[in-house]
């Protein structure tokens, strides 16, 4: 019974965690679903379990896959990783390298990576998606656009955004800018 106890609240958490990230309310959720706030409420805070057929339901609100709710993945107490277990990946014609630094066969919700962007190199992630990103400039001058407002960052600045809105990323720099980035949930790269 503890067992079913944890897996409702951490099925509550990652619900109320996405309908949050997506700046929907409990009213909002039960416009689209047909289940009652009160009843989401209670799902959200682990005191109930909902049906298979309420999950699908706030899945599809949610906009996500209904396994992505309960696929609850037991995570590694802890997970060294090495420089030379790394495999970086090139974007945008080898503009962009992405050196990750989590493990990306981890079941996890968080990356963590350093992008390094060549002068004049960008990265554009469309119309958005669910989540959110931070940003660390450790060496150079990027701009980054979120929902159309511009911010140009320098050595040691960061920001921290929704991803749900456009965003994009380019270097200013004459020379590569090297960028930290968390991102959650986690790319698959």
């Amino acid at each position: 019974m503890e067992e079913q106890a944890t897996i409702s609240k951490t099925l509550g958490r990652r619900v109320r965690r996405i309908r949050q990230d997506r700046g929907l309310t409990l009213k909002q959720i039960e416009a689209r679903v047909g289940v009652s706030a009160t009843h989401i409420s209670e799902i959200e805070r682990g005191n109930t379990s909902p049906t298979i057929r309420a999950l699908e339901r706030i899945a599809k609100a949610l906009g996500v896959l209904p396994s992505y709710l309960i696929d609850i993945p037991p995570l590694p107490i802890l997970r060294v990783q090495h420089p030379e277990e790394r495999r970086p990946l090139q974007m945008d014609r080898g503009g962009v390298t992405l050196d990750p630094l989590t493990d990306r066969f981890a079941r996890s919700d968080l990356s963590l990576f350093v992008a390094t962007i060549s002068s004049n190199g960008q990265v554009v992630a469309g119309p958005g998606h669910q989540g959110e990103e931070f940003c660390y400039v450790i060496d150079g001058i990027i701009e980054v656009v979120v929902n159309g407002n511009s911010h140009v960052l320098r050595n040691g600045d960061s920001i921290h955004f929704k991803a749900v809105h456009p965003h994009r990323i380019r270097n200013l720099a004459p020379t590569p800018s090297r960028t930290l980035w968390a991102t959650r949930p986690r790319l698959f790269i």
